[in-house]
């Protein structure tokens, strides 16, 4: 039996990372409109710490988790065509792997500037 997010696996995960994404966007919401003075430092300061590093690379993460549940029952739904579909499905994972990977690589880069 192969694992699939099927149904109620599938709401849930969107549900699960929406979650997580609102409270991450609250959080950064809220340190950037109290911080008086966003200086390129204090940005690149609170993006390497470790905490603030974790969070984003998880907020990454779950968006491309979010986004290839939503995206991919969208497809199944209005693309008939198999071929088209799968064609379709391997892009769209192509694409938010290659982005994520992008993302998590400035971050592990930003880590190593501590």
């Amino acid at each position: 039996m192969s694992y699939q997010a099927k149904g109620l696996q599938a709401w849930l995960f969107q549900r699960l990372t929406a979650v997580f994404m609102a409270l991450y966007i609250l959080y950064f919401l809220v340190v950037i409109l109290t911080t008086n003075h966003m200086t390129y430092q204090l940005w690149v300061e609170w993006f390497s710490h470790p905490v603030m590093n974790t969070a984003t690379g998880l907020f990454f993460i779950h968006l491309v988790v979010h986004a290839w549940v939503g995206m991919r029952d969208i497809v199944l739904d209005y693309i008939p065509n198999d071929t088209l579909r799968l064609t379709t499905l391997a892009c769209i994972s192509f694409f938010l792997i290659i982005s994520c990977l992008g993302m998590l690589r400035i971050l592990f880069s930003l880590s190593l500037k501590i």
